[in-house]
């Protein structure tokens, strides 16, 4: 007959044991970009612009080709794109669109103001899922249908905001394919607590630096509300606020011989 000591030591043993599986799962099926589980990247390639052979290492920050700052506004489209729109064009400033394909049908003639307005729009997945949780034929239809959904408003994706953040080296290399470089930000408004505009304005304007990323939701009005003083903050510091694909000339046109030997890329098959 089993004694209660040796019962409660199998027991014991038989939480352990499924303690530790749980974890081993989790840390599998946990993994997450850095900028899902921090809020934000850094300005390094790994994290910002993963895939990427732009080396960010290699980036010359105080060169004055820098002072640029990519705004990002995903969800979209949204029936408050073309005020964005106004509020841009008032700034001389541009902004990269990240658009939902599921979104397009009900709002096209929206995305086909934004699309020919000089701004620029990527692709912000289908349906807007975890992506990484996904099957790889779930990926790939997600992509795929997003990039559907733009060309039937004349766009061409060369641009890949996974929702969430969420993405690992397999979703970047999808991206790839499909044409698209992936970005994550620098600068997280978190528009999304439905704060006010005054503190989605203060969130943004203290992470501004030559090079940042900045992400916002045409769908929150308190980012619509905090876009003006945001950019009249980052004109009186000097930035010019780009698209991504501005962004990425720039910051290339940067990389220095010096830097380059002091942080050599890395080899690439």
């Amino acid at each position: 007959m089993m004694t209660h000591f040796r019962r409660t030591a199998l027991l014991l043993g038989l939480v352990a044991a499924l303690s530790v599986s749980a974890l081993s799962v989790s840390a599998v099926a946990g993994q997450r970009s850095y900028a899902a589980t921090h809020g934000a990247a850094p300005f390094e390639t790994e994290h910002l612009i993963p895939g990427s052979d732009l080396d960010l290492e290699q980036v010359d920050l105080t060169l004055p080709g820098t002072n640029v700052v990519a705004l990002t506004i995903d969800d979209g489209p949204d029936a408050n794109d073309p005020r964005i729109l106004d509020i841009l064009r008032a700034h001389g400033a541009k902004a990269t669109f990240f658009y939902i394909g599921a979104k397009i049908p009900a709002h096209q003639e929206i995305a086909r103001l934004v699309a020919a307005s000089g701004n620029e729009v990527g692709s912000h997945t289908q349906t807007h899922p975890m992506t990484t949780d996904l099957k790889p034929a779930r990926s790939e239809w997600n992509l795929a249908q997003a990039e559907a959904a733009l060309a039937s408003v004349g766009v061409t994706a060369a641009w890949f905001r996974p929702p969430y953040g969420d993405v690992d080296d397999a979703l970047a290399a999808l991206a790839r394919r499909h044409g698209m470089a992936t970005v994550l930000w620098t600068a997280d408004s978190q528009d999304w607590k439905d704060t006010g505009p005054d503190i989605v304005r203060r969130r943004v304007v203290e992470r501004l630096a030559p090079g940042a990323v900045v992400l916002m939701h045409s769908t929150k009005a308190s980012s619509v509300a905090a876009l003006p003083a945001i950019l009249e903050e980052g004109e009186r510091r000097g930035y010019r606020f780009v698209t991504m694909t501005e962004w990425e000339a720039a910051m290339r046109d940067a990389v220095t011989p010096s830097l380059a030997l002091l942080h050599p890329a890395p080899h690439r098959r």
